[in-house]
């Protein structure tokens, strides 16, 4: 009786590994995974991965998202607030949380393509004034293409934004201030800009393509503005 009590008990305790087991793959298999509403399910390694990045890195924006084309990847780029936007495709951010050599060799990717954004941005000088955003993308095979979001702003405007500027550096009344604020954003609703996304494989690329854009080939829009484009001379 005792054997076969024993017997009992073993494949009960096979039949829960089994099953534990089965949910153990079909959780690796959904992680990444975007579901239908488009929100993407990472696992537990992945999410904390990705809090240790955001946390390591203060001034980058981090996406995770799965995208086909370079519309949709700039939809999200688009989207940081940020000195730099970053978005990882979840299979590799799957990838490097569950291997220590693969997240340090796209941790390596990421610094050497920040560092050569910073450095394009010095080279830009003046030109600088008209990109708003600045950003890089890991697809799922591991390639790193680089953004950058321009705003060709009104003659009118860029010397508001300028004059806003200078005022910022004098103390002023928290009166006058929402005073002045009301007035940029009523200036701003009926602003004309021009704005393009522009992607390159390598910051010289980038670099290139962004001092050679055809501005009178951008459609002239309507639009909101806030006039937050990166401070080139911090």
């Amino acid at each position: 009786m005792n054997k076969i009590g024993s017997y009992g008990i073993y494949q009960n305790s096979l039949y829960e590994n089994s099953v534990q087991s089965a949910k153990e793959k079909e959780k690796t298999s959904k992680a990444g995974k975007s579901e239908k509403n488009g929100q993407v399910r990472l696992s537990s390694r992945a999410k904390k991965l990705l809090e240790e990045l955001q946390k390591r890195y203060k001034n980058m924006d981090f996406m995770v998202a799965d995208y086909e084309t370079e519309e949709e990847a700039a939809s999200y780029l688009n989207r940081g607030t940020k000195e730099y936007s970053v978005l990882i495709d979840p299979e590799t951010l799957e990838a490097m949380a569950a291997d220590a050599d693969v997240k340090e060799k796209y941790i390596g990717k990421l610094e050497e393509a920040t560092k050569s954004l910073t450095d394009m941005k010095e080279q830009l000088g003046e030109e600088g004034n008209d990109v708003t955003r600045l950003g890089i993308s890991i697809d799922k095979d591991g390639s790193v293409s680089y953004f950058a979001e321009l705003e060709k702003m009104g003659e009118k405007q860029r010397e508001r934004i300028e004059k806003a500027r200078e005022d910022k550096k004098e103390e002023k009344a928290e009166r006058e201030k929402k005073a002045e604020n009301k007035e940029t954003a009523a200036y701003d609703k009926f602003a004309q800009n021009k704005k393009t996304t522009v992607w390159a494989d390598s910051p010289e690329e980038l670099l290139s393509k962004i001092k050679n854009v055809d501005w009178d080939k951008v459609k002239t829009q309507n639009a909101v503005t806030n006039g937050g484009n990166l401070d080139f001379k911090a």
